[in-house]
């Protein structure tokens, strides 16, 4: 197949798209389909064999989480542990849990300690019984494809990237998943932050350096594990994230800078943690304005 190269500038975004070769892929070890809510992936997994549930897919996710009540139908031997914390600025009672096997579409993920969680305040559907966490991105190669709403799954060793399409590094610390980008706010002021990676999230981005912006609004920051807060939200001039970038657009300005759904949904990404590496496709998403938080 013949590669095109393309240079547009769009309202609010620039950015280089170089097409990939179709021919030369590996076989996948599986494609695992996700319904969205809102801006989160949900999934089938089968926990120990059993009857397949929902997930959420959350890189943000130290670890793969189970609800409590589901938990207990396993029979899962619970030890008590430290507190963690998410996006919300209180501790969060935690137990791990014995070893489990999840299933995704023939997909085996083992997970060597879960956390059980009680996800029952997250803002998740009331019917998904738990979180896809890292232990996924950590073994795996993982295509996120929001145009075809599939995961697609490779075995590092035989993975091969399609020529031409741009990669960043992926960072993987400990459990935990990031990458590095040029925030710009306000204008002219630009500084490079690592941001974790959170598909858990449906927030753009999420960096302290936001309450700096010249439009500052107050708002709520939390959405996911401990409790809600005060915070505020403030424009971005820029992020260029490798030879993308996105202007003028909101963003929470928390605790903890990261990556969330907003943008990570504007790119079709292939996740190769093993060997530390980030490929980069654009949507026709790309050039979607991202929403104003609402007055306060």
């Amino acid at each position: 197949m013949k590669a095109a190269a393309r240079k547009t500038i769009l309202g609010t975004v620039s950015y280089v798209f170089l097409a990939s070769f179709a021919g030369g892929a590996p076989d996948p070890l599986g494609v695992i389909p996700f319904k969205l809510d809102g801006k989160l992936m949900l999934v089938q997994a089968s926990i120990n064999n059993a009857k397949p549930v929902t997930f959420v897919v959350d890189t943000g996710a130290s670890h793969s989480v189970f609800d409590p009540k589901f938990a207990k139908k396993f029979d899962l031997e619970k030890r008590r542990s430290a507190p963690t914390t998410g996006t919300g600025r209180v501790h969060v009672k935690m137990f791990t849990a014995a070893a489990a096997t999840m299933m995704l579409n023939g997909v085996k993920i083992d997970i060597p300690e879960p956390w059980v969680i009680d996800l029952s305040k997250v803002p998740i559907p009331a019917t998904a019984k738990g979180l896809v966490g890292a232990e996924l991105f950590k073994t795996y190669v993982v295509r996120m494809d929001p145009e075809k709403s599939t995961l697609t799954i490779f075995a590092p060793a035989s993975y091969r990237p399609s020529p031409n399409v741009p990669s960043i590094p992926l960072i993987v610390d400990g459990d935990k998943l990031f990458l590095e980008a040029k925030l710009e706010v306000p204008e002219g002021k630009t500084v490079t932050h690592r941001l974790r990676i959170d598909t858990g999230s449906e927030s753009s981005i999420n960096d302290e350096i936001a309450r700096q912006s010249a439009e500052v609004r107050t708002s709520t920051g939390g959405g996911g594990l401990g409790e809600n807060f005060a915070s505020y939200s403030g424009v971005f001039s820029s992020i260029e994230i490798g030879p993308y970038t996105i202007k003028h657009f909101w963003g929470p300005a928390g605790p903890g800078p990261a990556i969330g759904m907003e943008l990570l949904r504007r790119f079709i990404i292939t996740f190769d943690g093993p060997h530390g590496k980030m490929y980069l496709e654009p949507t026709p998403q790309l050039n979607e304005p991202v929403p104003a938080p609402p007055p306060s």
